[in-house]
């Protein structure tokens, strides 16, 4: 399998790559492991919840905590873990974590695929990389 983690980040001018790992409706989180080249089980969710959106990752990106950049991907399509996603970035939430007694920044990047209906004409909304 290919290291989803060393794909381009950028796709264009415009769009960046979204690796999607926790599809919408799963009832656990999963994660990509580089070594095993697989999907695997980080944890289930507490009864009754599920993701509402896709929840995946920027490839060859790297944020404060060492992961690459989190993606949220807001559309009504299924998808699965894998599917390599062509998308606008419209929004960052920026978020302060603590992990072992310290904070760090895990920003969250949302964006829509290229083909989404929720997405805005290319007119109207650009993001363009610095």
């Amino acid at each position: 399998m290919t290291n989803l983690l060393k794909l381009p980040t950028w796709a264009d001018d415009e769009y960046v790559f979204a690796v999607v790992e926790t599809p919408r409706s799963s009832t656990c989180k999963l994660d990509f492991d580089p070594k095993l080249g697989v999907f695997t089980l980080a944890k289930p969710l507490m009864a009754g919840l599920s993701y509402p959106y896709d929840w995946g990752f920027i490839p060859s990106t790297k944020a404060q905590d060492g992961d690459p950049l989190d993606v949220l991907i807001v559309h009504d399509a299924r998808t699965y873990p894998g599917v390599v996603l062509k998308c606008r970035p419209v929004g960052v939430l920026e978020v302060e974590q603590k992990s072992d007694g310290k904070k760090e920044r895990n920003d969250r990047v949302f964006a829509v695929p290229d083909r989404s209906p929720l997405g805005p004409p290319s007119s109207l909304a650009r993001t363009r990389r610095t």
